[in-house]
């Protein structure tokens, strides 16, 4: 057993022996399915054999975990094609699909299940960022920061608007809007560097090609000067990992990760700002057939426990509760990025009415050139 895989272990050895054993509760059922994202995959592994003790301590039942892992939007497609009967409990998934999800009434409410003084813990920005209504809570950050080689020097890139500078031509990275969910957050990055109000690309009658095409050009001439656009974490490591590319647009827990392990990089923090979303954590179907052990998983996840094993395995997105230690990586990041919220614009953005229109106006602009 490695040395951070014991230090957990003991971690809840001792949480655990504190929790008080209480009486066997019949209405809790002994199996949980759980879908969750590649990001958060080994967090939830390594809360199964917890949560199994924690829930035979509170109801003499060991419920047993069944975590099954896929993108959100396979997950979404999966759960969408098997309702009225989908075969998970509980799901990790989008905002734009849990708010779909509340308005067709397929999920459960998670406040009424905390009381005031435990929902304070969560950080209000973050609550009305996800715009959830209680549904969910806010587990993860997700800014997007550009990582560069450490052998660059500092002044090389400094912004979201060197992605186009010629010294970089054919040497830097970014997401793809078409591929990945990470694209949105470089198109808002744009928008950004211009200057530009991304609400009027988002009208009554449908999205405004016409006003997002001067960002989308921008992104065309950052595409013209990249090596390539990536589509995931995936494909973002090999090309900085062997040289390939100077500088690359990347997740900030990832990059941070990745230095920590070892790879000669740097982390910018924009000057025109870092642009940063909210991830909700799971949320509870209306349909379980085991609603307790369901919502108890949920307030398990969230729980001080949960954040002392997700800190054990680097889960730096992680939002720290209220009355918790941050880690030195968040501390560092709260210090040194001027946050600039993108939630709204990725609601937008992916919101069905809109989605369709804006994913044609990326490929045929930024792609095609047209």
């Amino acid at each position: 057993m490695g040395a951070g895989v014991a230090g957990i272990a003991m971690l809840l050895a001792t949480a655990l022996a504190s929790t008080p054993a209480a009486a066997s509760t019949a209405a809790v059922g002994r199996e949980l399915v759980v879908y969750t994202a590649p990001a958060v995959s080994a967090l939830f592994e390594a809360l199964v054999t917890p949560f199994a003790e924690h829930t035979r301590r509170k109801w003499g039942t060991a419920v047993n975990v069944t975590v099954v892992t896929a993108s959100v939007p396979t997950t979404w497609a999966t759960f969408k094609s098997e309702w009225p009967e989908p075969s998970g409990d509980v799901y990790t998934l989008y905002g734009e699909n849990i708010r779909e999800g509340i308005a067709k009434g397929w999920l459960q409410p998670l406040r009424p299940h905390y009381s005031e003084a435990e929902w304070a813990r969560f950080d209000p920005d973050a609550l009305r960022a996800m715009d959830t209504a209680g549904y969910a809570a806010p587990f993860i950050i997700t800014p997007t920061v550009i990582v560069v080689q450490a052998s660059l020097p500092e002044d090389a890139v400094t912004g979201w608007a060197d992605l186009g500078n010629e010294d970089l031509k054919g040497r830097v990275i970014f997401e793809s809007a078409i591929s990945v969910g990470a694209g949105y957050n470089l198109v808002a990055a744009a928008a950004l560097v211009q200057g530009a109000d991304w609400r009027e690309w988002f009208r009554p009658d449908g999205f405004d090609t016409d006003a997002a095409r001067p960002t989308l050009e921008l992104m065309k001439r950052w595409a013209d000067n990249a090596l390539t656009l990536t589509q995931g974490s995936g494909t973002i490591r090999p090309l900085l990992a062997r040289g390939e590319a100077l500088a690359a647009t990347w997740w900030w827990a990832n990059a941070v990760q990745e230095i920590k392990n070892g790879l000669p990089l740097r982390i910018v923090y924009p000057r025109e700002g870092t642009v940063t979303a909210v991830q909700a954590g799971p949320v509870v179907t209306s349909t379980t057939d085991n609603p307790l052990a369901a919502i108890e998983w949920v307030k398990f996840v969230h729980s001080d426990l949960a954040g002392a094993v997700a800190n054990r395995l680097n889960y730096l997105g992680r939002i720290p509760l209220a009355g918790e230690e941050p880690t030195a990586e968040w501390k560092e990041f709260r210090a040194r990025a001027k946050q600039v919220p993108i939630d709204e614009f990725r609601n937008a953005a992916l919101d069905g009415a809109y989605n369709r229109d804006f994913i044609d106006a990326y490929s045929r602009i930024v792609i095609e050139g047209r």
